[in-house]
């Protein structure tokens, strides 16, 4: 079964699962955000490819990682109270945070999404998280490196897809120019991204 190509890009050979999927997650978001989520998820298919990872749960993970980012304030009111959800007080101030962790569950009710690591790296694919997997990983990674992406290290860092680097040094180096960006415009940092840097910096 092949699902509609939405950027013009290669068509693939996808499942039921994965078109009904795609087609359900085109009437939660903005055009922009579908764009982007398609793109995500053909980038972490690239990266998994790349390390040897489940291919079909990179896709989904990237397909699915911003399902929770034009929800209603009252739907994300209604996934809070349900799931006793619990932000930090670096999240309640950047609502740009939440809807990374709102996602895995919104991708459990709404999609039937019982993976582990593809939850993981819809809740960590923002902030990043030290203990994050593969999956997680390489979503992290093609969130910020797809295609459409213009950050100031985008296109460098998606260059290094076809070089003998780690995953996990790709990871840092998202990581760094998140954090650098950060920085120098004075926001907040979440302490997800904080303890990865740190063991980041351990391990590397």
């Amino acid at each position: 079964m092949v699902c509609k190509d939405k950027i013009g890009m290669k068509k693939n050979l996808k499942s039921t699962a994965l078109c009904d999927a795609e087609n359900k997650i085109k009437g939660m978001l903005d055009e922009k955000r579908f764009i982007h989520s398609i793109a995500v998820a053909q980038t972490a298919v690239i990266i998994a490819e790349k390390y040897g990872l489940d291919k079909k749960k990179a896709e989904l993970a990237g397909l699915l990682h911003d399902c929770a980012r034009d929800l209603s304030g009252l739907k994300q009111q209604y996934f809070i109270k349900k799931y006793k959800i619990r932000f930090d007080s670096v999240s309640k101030k950047i609502p740009g945070l939440r809807h990374s962790f709102l996602g895995a569950y919104v991708a459990m009710e709404e999609f039937n999404v019982k993976d582990r690591e593809v939850l993981e790296a819809i809740k960590y694919h923002t902030a990043g998280n030290a203990s994050m997997g593969p999956i997680a990983k390489a979503v992290y990674i093609a969130d910020y490196t797809e295609i459409n992406r213009k950050y100031r290290s985008s296109e460098k860092i998606r260059a290094k897809i076809k070089t003998n680097i780690s995953l996990d040094e790709m990871a840092g180096l998202v990581l760094k120019d998140k954090l650098g960006y950060l920085v120098e415009e004075g926001k907040l940092i979440h302490k997800d991204s904080v303890d990865m840097w740190n063991q980041y910096n351990h391990n590397i």
